[in-house]
């Protein structure tokens, strides 16, 4: 008996291996298009099916390709061979795959939308794997590489178990189902249609790479990326080593989402409208960051440090003015190449990772002396415009927290400098990347202290004091700026802040107690604005 075998990729990792035992071992290989063109370049027999051409229009060879494919049976040792009616349901080989994948056409009509998602050819081999399904008994179908070596195994004994065929005819739905989602993704994600939900959240992730450990050593981890070419796992080039960790791996996307939020709102001049404590309408601009290094030092998706500066050892030494120095294993993020001066810094620092658009070949060399110290490049500043998280049978999902704030009221007399209005954007972004409730101390675009995930503000404010009274024992000036991503009221530890040199403050507002901090903020000359926004984050 003649047995055919379909043979359809477009990733031809494995292929010629497995198409060269099936011809060695007498089986007739059929396909069409650049699999054909491939194999009849390696000298590996092929035949031409016109069911399989791309932009097929033979709808009744795809029709009976698919009759094939399900009334193929392998014939018992008793029965009579096949009668020759039957002589092309002999299809006892599926080896099709695809790649998925997720976009969002501009400047097209719906029409013109579903046209250009909708390869033919996929569509129609799609088919195929549908209807192989229903005779996965009789038909063996592959759509992942790492599966040809078993079935090449289990071919030669001509014994192919049962849960091997069920492990493929399951992989190959899962297969169909993320070409499936990222077909009507494409159109729903639209931007027109973002504020109406999907009815099932289903996004095609593909496997990138499986991790040592999970959070614990007695859990199992492994990495997907989202298939937009958006994201900051997308814009991971391949990760170092086989060991990375969970921590690390979360730690990374952390400091890079920051960095990509960071210089995707201070690239450019932006400008907040503003009112006056008078009721004066007028404008603040903020200066745009470019020619500057942001540096952020991250553990466990806690920010512990960050700083803008001029070049990277600076902006790295002053990341690590706050708690960084006493942490192990943390994980910096950099939006400048790493060159030999910042890493013979970088080196004399626990660290686990660094996250950075590239490293000179003479900072790869220093960090040869501590392999430890993973290094990590990203090429793309990106994110996506949504967030998720997962529930014990659930998932939330929202919009992402993008509007750093619409609308500033000076609340002082005394309106912020140009330089301390930047630095208000800087640490509101730094507040919006954390848990609330979170404060923060600022001085000269650096983190001076920062209190995150509290309980409430009040709970904040109270860490920052407590943070400075063990670190600074004598009161002394240590920063200009506080930040909150929430509203707080007037208390003991604020009026301490205040008194140890703050000089503005920047928060949402909104308490019964409001008169009281603006009248205390003007008795000390301190710039006070309320923006009106929160930032909640759990």
């Amino acid at each position: 008996m003649t047995k055919r075998a379909i043979i359809h990729v477009e990733n031809t990792e494995g292929i010629l291996e497995f198409a060269r035992f099936l011809s060695d071992s007498g089986w007739t290989i059929i396909s069409a298009n650049k699999t054909e063109d491939l194999l009849k370049r390696e000298k590996i027999p092929v035949t031409r099916e016109l069911a399989l051409v791309e932009n097929n229009i033979y709808f009744a060879d795809t029709s009976k390709l698919v009759q094939s494919v399900l009334n193929t049976k392998y014939p018992d040792s008793d029965e009579q061979p096949l009668n020759p009616q039957d002589k092309d349901n002999n299809i006892f080989i599926l080896c099709i795959n695809f790649y998925t994948s997720m976009s969002l056409p501009v400047k097209m009509t719906n029409k013109q939308q579903v046209k250009a998602i909708t390869k033919p050819g996929n569509y129609y081999i799609s088919t195929l794997l549908r209807n192989a399904f229903v005779n996965y008994e009789n038909v063996l179908i592959l759509t992942d590489p790492a599966d040809y070596k078993e079935a090449i195994v289990q071919l030669r004994t001509n014994n192919i178990m049962e849960d091997f065929r069920v492990y493929l005819a399951a992989k190959a739905l899962n297969l169909l189902s993320a070409y499936d989602s990222g077909l009507s993704d494409t159109l729903l994600m639209e931007p027109h249609l973002s504020g109406n939900f999907l009815n099932y959240l289903v996004f095609p992730y593909k496997k990138h790479q499986a991790l040592k450990a999970g959070s614990n050593p007695q859990q199992k981890a492994c990495l997907y990326k989202f298939p937009f070419e958006t994201g900051v796992m997308t814009g991971l080039q391949k990760l170092p080593a086989k060991d990375l960790s969970y921590s690390t791996i979360t730690d990374a996307s952390t400091v890079w989402e920051v960095i990509c939020m960071m210089y995707g709102n201070l690239k450019n001049q932006s400008t907040v409208k503003s009112t006056n404590f008078d009721g004066y309408s007028f404008t603040t601009q903020f200066t745009p960051q470019t020619g500057t290094v942001f540096t952020i030092a991250v553990k466990y998706s806690q920010i512990l440090g960050a700083s803008f500066a001029s070049d990277i050892q600076t902006s790295f030494l002053n990341t690590c003015k706050s708690k960084t120095y006493d942490i192990d294993n943390v994980t910096i993020g950099s939006s400048s190449v790493i060159d030999d001066n910042a890493a013979r810094e970088m080196i004399n620092h626990s660290l686990a990772a660094i996250v950075a658009p590239g490293f000179t070949p003479e900072a790869k060399e220093i960090f040869e002396q501590n392999k430890n110290i993973k290094l990590i490049s990203v090429s793309k500043v990106n994110s996506v415009d949504y967030t998720i998280k997962l529930l014990n049978g659930g998932v939330l999902f929202q919009t992402r927290d993008s509007v750093i704030f619409t609308h500033w009221n000076v609340k002082t007399k005394k309106r912020p400098s140009q330089y301390m209005a930047d630095q208000m954007i800087f640490g509101m972004m730094l507040a919006m990347a954390t848990r609330t409730h979170t404060a923060a101390l600022i001085k000269n675009f650096s983190i001076i202290s920062i209190a995150q995930g509290c309980r409430s503000e009040k709970k904040a404010m109270d860490e920052l004091v407590l943070e400075l009274q063990q670190n600074n024992p004598e009161p002394a000036p240590v920063a200009d700026l506080l930040v909150c991503d929430t509203a707080f009221s007037f208390s003991d530890s604020v009026k301490t802040l205040i008194d140890t040199g703050v000089s503005a403050i920047i928060q949402t507002g909104g308490m019964p107690d409001d008169d009281v901090l603006i009248k205390y903020c003007e008795e000390h000359d301190v710039t006070l604005i309320f923006t009106g926004t929160t930032h909640i984050s759990y």
